[in-house]
């Protein structure tokens, strides 16, 4: 848009440029046309013809400028008919030379009062030929404008229609590439934080697993000293059991302070503790205990690492899933980037080619919209001209 607005500036300041020129030269042919068709009248007057017959002779220096005619009768003056030719002749001429401002026909004019009438028909027929020419080369040159404006605009509507969806291609372009960046840092991101939380849950895994293997361990160890010590006191209270050991409890049967009555005393039957029972028991629920934590770490242990695996194997699906989509991702934002260079650089030679016609079309608008404007008036006019040289040319040829 930068550069239309300047080149249509440029283009306006030449212009105005050319029309100041034109109507500049437009005045000064227009002037130069008053000054010679001012200089024909006086010439043509009847009282300049009748004083160049009595004053210019056919070998004085003047008679070269004014083209006398070289035809003479004797000393005596151009024929009554003869005369009545050349002023018709002339006067059509004249007549032609006014209503198309054409100072050629009234200079051709006086020629013909003047000159003898072999030199005036010929400048007649060759004044014919050159304005028959023109009238052929102005309708070329008509034709060439149309051609070459119309190729023009053609050429300008289809340039800037290329640009116009060039600059949509652009701008879509260039919001694809916007999404494709996001949506890659999206999912570089979320590949990031997968991967963290594997780290994560390994070291979690990792922290969980040390303390399975010692809270079995400490338990297993446990579950051993239970068992000794529980095998140890059973094997006591077995023996006691079978065996009664002395130094059980006395029974006083009789005596007094100086009796020892039946002494020495008989012990009572013998019988083990009762609460070696209760302590064999409180190891065995001990133990008991301590296996089913065992079974409940073990269990526990197992859920976490099938968990752990499940995780592990779902999120290395995922990062594999991700990965290929961002390759996806990354080859289509290369291909768009290589679109967008190319619509761009597309975009730049039509904006040159653009230029280009512009340039060209104000190279030969001056001429062409002077020509396609006032051709029907020039051609006419130059018709005018034409038939009047013909029509004085035979009014001469008459004159024998």
């Amino acid at each position: 848009l930068a550069l239309d607005t300047e080149f249509l500036g440029n283009l306006r300041r030449k212009c105005t440029q050319t029309d100041e020129e034109f109507a500049a030269r437009t005045k000064s042919r227009m002037e130069e046309i008053a000054a010679v068709e001012d200089t024909i009248n006086i010439l043509n007057e009847d009282s300049a013809f009748d004083v160049f017959d009595r004053t210019v002779s056919t070998d004085s220096p003047a008679a070269s400028f004014l083209q006398s005619s070289s035809i003479r009768r004797g000393a005596s003056a151009t024929s009554t008919k003869e005369r009545a030719a050349r002023t018709t002749a002339a006067a059509i001429l004249r007549s032609a030379a006014r209503k198309a401002n054409l100072p050629a026909l009234a200079l051709l004019a006086a020629s013909a009062q003047l000159d003898a009438f072999t030199k005036v028909k010929a400048e007649i027929d060759k004044m014919v030929a050159e304005l028959g020419k023109q009238q052929e080369d102005e309708v070329a040159h008509r034709d060439w404008c149309i051609k070459e404006l119309n190729a023009n605009n053609r050429s300008t509507e289809e340039n800037y229609d290329r640009k116009a969806s060039l600059e949509a291609k652009i701008a879509d372009l260039e919001k694809t590439m916007e999404e494709l960046k996001k949506e890659i840092q999206a999912t570089t991101e979320a590949v990031a934080e997968m991967q963290d939380q594997m780290k994560r849950a390994s070291e979690v895994r990792e922290a969980e697993n040390a303390d399975y293997q010692q809270t079995v361990t400490d338990h297993r160890i446990t579950q051993m000293i239970l068992a000794k010590a529980h095998d140890r006191m059973k094997q006591v209270y077995a023996l006691l059991q079978d065996e009664p050991q002395p130094g059980a409890a006395h029974v006083a049967l009789s005596g007094n302070h100086t009796d020892p009555g039946n002494g020495p005393a008989r012990f009572t039957k013998y019988e083990k503790h009762g609460g070696g029972s209760r302590v064999l028991r409180m190891i065995e629920e001990v133990m008991a205990d301590s296996k089913k934590t065992e079974d409940d770490a073990i269990a526990s242990e197992q859920d976490s690492q099938a968990k752990y695996e499940s995780f592990m194997q779902e999120s290395n699906t995922a990062i594999t899933a991700y990965t290929k989509k961002l390759m996806n991702m990354k080859g289509s934002l290369a291909r768009a980037e290589e679109d967008h260079t190319a619509a761009k650089s597309e975009l730049m030679a039509t904006v040159r080619t653009l230029e280009e016609l512009h340039e060209t079309l104000g190279a030969g608008k001056g001429s062409c919209d002077f020509i396609l404007k006032n051709f029907d008036a020039r051609q006419a006019a130059r018709a005018v001209e034409m038939d009047a040289l013909r029509e004085a040319k035979a009014i001469l040829s008459g004159m024998k």
